[in-house]
């Protein structure tokens, strides 16, 4: 890199993601549009991203980066003239270009040298006759615009999320145009990153902690003006909550992006036409659960293009906001999952659905034989974990022949939940609102036993009954036996299960902590709720409790 040029370093590398996302979302859209005025546009588009890019690059001192952003340039300067074509075999070797420009421009994020790219310059040069050498002019440049400091679309990739920055003129080109007049910059926002956020929003949870001890204090003292002034601080605090988890929340389709480019990968691996299909990327969420939900969803398709899609179908991606949470689903319309053959390899009774669901995602696979894709059985059980890190539940519906959707189901954030605190003996804990059904006050006579289960039937159903006290070893705080039982049912993936209590307390907005190390694995809890009071409780996991 040149010396003068180092401080520009982000500028480019931010400016380059943004030309990267075009050249895969244009070369996509090439490669399946036959209307002439889409694929004009999608040439024209990869014809600027790379020349762009390559001035850039050159600018900069990342000669190897720049070669190869040339000889694309090159090519599609051909296509353009009508002088070669994009077949599927160019247009491989086209995406493998791109992805060894995102790996040189992750390496000078990360270290600050680029990598060397020659191999697949060749490569290309070999697959289409070129002579272009070096990252200098071309003997079309004359007509080509001059390379712009930001591209006019530029997304995040999916695996870095930070704060765009945008002002009317970037470093790079008020460094060119240093001789011009003199015009007033306007920044209208400015880049924040993200440990510097996550720190804001530990101090705010910080500050939450206090203000729920503070309006305990406060109803104690039985002051009105102090009552006010305390409702008044809590209005701000929530305020400032919103306006943080605001700026926190990112779309989908910051990870939806590179799904497309995947499935066309799938699609050629597998010799299939697959058609991928996004809706909702829109869709707002809390910058952690967006960035954990690329795995689980990595895998689903994966599994879909190999084992679900025959010859040819359709995955499809959907996202929308539910009442308390976030939904997002992935289906297709392929051969569907085979129930029997599930039940048969768990040696579970098939009529049995959420036993049989339960071993789908227990790590059994039904595939004849492992491919490089997918087929192992460890792939289920590794998206039902992620999406229970994230505090969410995944549910799947199959039809044989017909297709199989996997559902999931998930917090907006992470830091705040409202929870439904109840107590067993002595001890508060707390269940997260999202997960709870009902609560019910069931007299001893309605519950029965069943094959040594205690149950009870509520709505048609017959819920199996699990009593807290005895799972967490308590003693009782009653000295006389009750005449009722407070039950909590809980909607846990497929199934409906109810926890027995001694009381249901209230519904609160909590701040959700980590486990303390003694309980971190436990399958019973999965945090800590610090609730009014300032004290804290057990966050309780139901899906510990289904998978007992």
């Amino acid at each position: 890199m040149n010396g003068d040029m180092s401080q520009y370093k982000e500028l480019f590398v931010e400016t380059a993601k943004g030309y990267l996302n075009t050249l895969n979302e244009e070369l996509l859209r090439l490669e399946k549009s036959t209307d002439h005025t889409v694929v004009v546009e999608a040439i024209d588009a990869i014809f600027r991203a790379a020349h762009s890019l390559k001035g850039q690059s050159a600018a900069m001192g990342y000669e190897q980066t720049g070669y190869l952003c040339h000889v694309i340039e090159d090519v599609f300067y051909e296509i353009k003239e009508n002088r070669r074509t994009v077949d599927p075999d160019l247009a491989d070797v086209l995406f493998q270009a791109f992805d060894s420009l995102s790996g040189s421009v992750a390496r000078i994020e990360s270290e600050g040298s680029e990598s060397d790219v020659g191999g697949i310059a060749d490569q290309l040069k070999r697959l289409t006759g070129l002579q272009t050498t070096g990252s200098g002019h071309t003997a079309h440049e004359e007509s080509t615009a001059a390379p712009a400091p930001f591209p006019q679309t530029a997304e995040q990739p999916m695996t870095q999320i930070t704060t765009q920055v945008e002002v009317s003129a970037s470093p790079i080109e008020k460094r060119a145009s240093s001789a011009a007049p003199h015009h007033s910059t306007t920044i209208k926002t400015i880049p924040v990153k993200v440990e510097q956020l996550d720190d804001i929003v530990g101090s705010l949870e910080e500050l939450m902690v206090d203000r729920l001890t503070m309006q305990g204090l406060v109803d104690s003292l039985d002051n009105h003006a102090l009552s006010q002034a305390q409702d008044k601080i809590s209005d701000l605090i929530e305020l400032l909550q919103f306006q943080i988890m605001k700026i926190r929340a990112v779309p989908l389709s910051v990870i939806l992006e590179h799904f497309p480019r995947a499935v066309r990968d799938l699609g050629r691996m597998l010799n299939k036409e697959i058609e991928l299909h996004i809706h909702g990327g829109d869709l707002e969420l809390d910058r952690t659960i967006v960035e954990g939900l690329d795995e689980p969803l990595t895998h689903i398709i994966r599994n879909a293009a190999d084992h679900g899609i025959g010859a040819s179908g359709t995955i499809t991606i959907s996202a929308r906001a539910g009442r308390d949470s976030a939904i997002v689903s992935v289906s297709d319309n392929g051969a569907g999952i085979d129930w029997d053959a599930v039940a048969k390899k768990a040696g579970v009774d098939p009529r049995d659905k959420a036993a049989v669901k339960k071993a789908l995602f227990s790590g059994v696979s039904t595939a004849k034989e492992v491919s490089l894709i997918s087929g192992r059985g460890v792939g289920m059980e590794a998206v039902k974990q992620a999406v229970q890190d994230l505090g969410g539940t995944i549910d799947v519906s199959s039809v044989p022949g017909k297709g199989t959707t996997f559902t999931l189901k998930l917090p907006f954030t992470l830091s705040v939940v409202r929870t439904l605190i109840v107590r067993v003996s002595d001890q508060r804990y707390a269940i997260a609102a999202t997960a709870v059904d009902r609560s019910l006050r069931l007299s001893n006579r309605q519950i029965v036993k069943n094959v040594g289960q205690e149950v009870f039937r509520h709505e048609d159903q017959e819920i199996p009954l699990i009593r807290l006290k005895d799972v967490f070893g308590l003693t009782s705080s009653d000295q006389d036996t009750p005449s009722h039982t407070y039950a909590v049912i809980l909607n846990v993936d497929s199934e409906r299960i109810a926890l027995a209590v001694d009381a249901v307390s209230e519904t609160l907005e909590t701040v959700i902590r980590p486990l303390p190390g003694l309980l971190r694995g436990s399958p019973l809890f999965s945090g800590v709720a610090v609730v009014g009071d300032g004290s804290s409780a057990l966050l309780i996991n139901p899906r510990g409790f289904s998978d007992e």
